[in-house]
């Protein structure tokens, strides 16, 4: 009997401490899983700002070459008879942003600079600068690092020596600009650099070609800005380092072989925020559970959602940063294009106005050139302001609440009026269910969905818009806008969609082919799709998807 009751007292005590033990055993277990958590979200972090930086790096490559290469094609067109004028060369090098520029012969010696300096015509200047030499040596393209310009003292600049050939012998033209006030640096500054963060363009001395901080006009080796990074690349192309009291994390991609680097960093506070608030949630979930005892099952619970969730978020993060890429290189190849023709146009006219107004040409005529000069200008600073709205686009934070979507579309209608003035057009709106989203994005998406219908059907004497919607995917509802006007094909359907590719002439954004591209954005930023159709019966359709608005709370 005795040793009965010992057992039966050992089994008592063994059910008494399983409890505990086993929760315990949760507690460690869950212990471990919020520390991993917060780590794997933090990588996720780190690998984020590391895939946007290889981008950037990619694009400042194909910026740089793709100036090159119009500029050398430009180069032996305008630069090649005997003489050339100091007003030709201005001319020239204005539409390009260069802050100096140099003319010089196959043996290096200037021939011509701008602004003029007269001192400088005939010197040898291949052994002063060696961007011109490594030209003229290997008969290529060649970007210097930063240096102190011997045109424009006191200013450091970066400069792009091409090589050209001239019934007369091979010359060489070197333009000297400021990459932080070019496209470049609005670049970086809008696109690239991280929340509370900076980006450092980098030569291979270590001097910084362009950032997001001001540099003034002398040369700034990176150490000397910003000394505990540059010691930190130094050991590693990315990793940590601490700074005034304050934990940042870089990362650095290469722009040329063995030479540039693009560098971008961020405090740990502003990086880590979106993980570190995560965390910190859950362990105030965590410590309710080791206190309580009844909520173990659901902080296990919410453990794996907040992983599976940091898992979806990677690979969302992934697939967008995979596409920007891919738009990225899209852009780059219409870039070479579309920019080069208002500059080419430029130039022509521009040699046009200096080879004839002195005698030969009215001040009317002259006139006439030097507008068509300005238009050429304006649509070039178009193609630059719809870039930025891309690059901004894709970085910006979507603001999403419930959008009455009829309300909005009828405001944008009344807003078009001036535009749709004299016009014959009925306009057909349905009750138009709410949404999930951004109201300006889909106010941006809207007005340009509009706009392109009011143009379609400029020919038309009495035309007709049609804005509904339809039952869409789950969770989603799908919203059209049709218009009986002019009727894509299939060939114009595929390209719809890609930048710069121009549906009428007239418009907002399309002036320069990058309306529909940023309706695509907006709507693929708030997680849906937009598609056209063309109608038997004449006409297009857009269709677009959007979130069914959440209930009131």
């Amino acid at each position: 009997m005795a040793q009965a009751d010992s057992q039966s007292r050992l089994r008592d005590r063994f059910a008494v401490l399983l409890g505990p033990v086993a929760w315990l055993l949760l507690v460690a277990l869950a212990a471990g899983t919020w520390t991993w958590a917060g780590r794997f979200l933090r990588t996720a972090e780190d690998g984020g700002l590391a895939q946007r930086t290889q981008v950037a790096a990619a694009f400042t490559r194909s910026y740089l070459t793709g100036l090159a290469t119009r500029q050398r094609q430009d180069a032996s067109r305008a630069l090649a008879d005997r003489t050339v004028s100091q007003e030709r060369l201005e001319v020239f090098g204005a539409g390009l942003g260069y802050t100096s520029m140099i003319l010089l012969d196959d043996r290096g010696r200037a021939m011509l600079t701008w602004p003029s300096q007269p001192g400088l015509i005939g010197r040898d200047l291949a052994d002063e600068l060696e961007h011109v030499r490594l030209a003229l040596q290997r008969d290529r393209i060649t970007v210097s690092d930063v240096y102190a310009s011997v045109v424009v003292p006191g200013r450091s600049l970066t400069a792009i020596a091409v090589p050209f050939p001239t019934p007369y012998g091979r010359r060489v033209f070197s333009g000297g600009l400021v990459a932080a006030d070019s496209p470049l640096g609005d670049y970086l500054r809008e696109a690239v650099v991280p929340r509370g963060g900076h980006a450092y363009l980098v030569d291979r001395f270590g001097n910084v070609v362009a950032a997001t901080r001001g540099l003034g006009p002398q040369i700034v080796p990176l150490a000397r800005l910003v000394p505990p990074l540059a010691a930190a690349l130094e050991r590693s192309p990315d990793g940590d380092y601490r700074a005034a009291g304050q934990d940042w994390h870089y990362t650095s991609a290469p722009v040329w072989p063995d030479g540039w680097r693009l560098v971008t960093e961020a405090p740990h506070r502003r990086l880590y925020a979106p993980a570190d608030e995560a965390q910190r949630r859950f362990g105030v979930v965590l410590l309710a559970a080791a206190l309580f005892g009844l909520v173990a099952v659901a902080a296990i619970g919410h453990i794996a959602h907040r992983r599976l969730q940091g898992q979806r978020q990677l690979r969302r993060q992934a697939a967008e940063l995979h596409a920007f890429n891919t738009e990225l290189e899209l852009l780059a190849a219409s870039i070479s294009h579309d920019l080069r023709t208002p500059l080419t146009a430029m130039s022509a006219y521009a040699e046009v106005l200096a080879e004839h107004y002195p005698g030969r040409m009215s001040a009317e005529e002259a006139g006439l050139f030097v507008e068509k000069i300005r238009s050429n200008a304006a649509r070039m600073a178009d193609l630059i302001a719809a870039l930025l709205s891309f690059s901004r686009l894709q970085r910006g934070q979507v603001d999403l609440r419930r959008v009455d979507l009829a309300a909005l579309t009828g405001q944008v209608w009344a807003d078009l009026a001036e535009h749709r003035a004299g016009r014959d057009i009925r306009f057909d709106l349905a009750d138009l269910p709410p949404c999930q989203g951004d109201p300006a994005l889909l106010r941006q998406a809207v007005t340009t969905l509009l706009d392109n219908a009011v143009e379609s059907t400029r020919d038309r004497p009495v035309a007709r818009i049609e804005v509904g919607y339809q039952a869409g995917p789950e969770g989603f509802t799908t919203y059209l806008v049709h218009d009986d006007g002019v009727t894509l094909d299939p060939g114009q359907l595929k390209e719809l969609f890609t930048p710069f590719q121009r549906l009428h002439p007239t418009g907002t954004y399309q002036s320069v082919g990058m309306g529909l591209s940023l309706v695509q954005r907006i709507i693929t930023r708030h997680s849906g799709r937009i598609w056209a159709e063309a109608r038997p019966e004449g006409g297009t359709t857009f269709f677009f998807t959007l979130p069914v608005a959440l209930p009131d709370t």
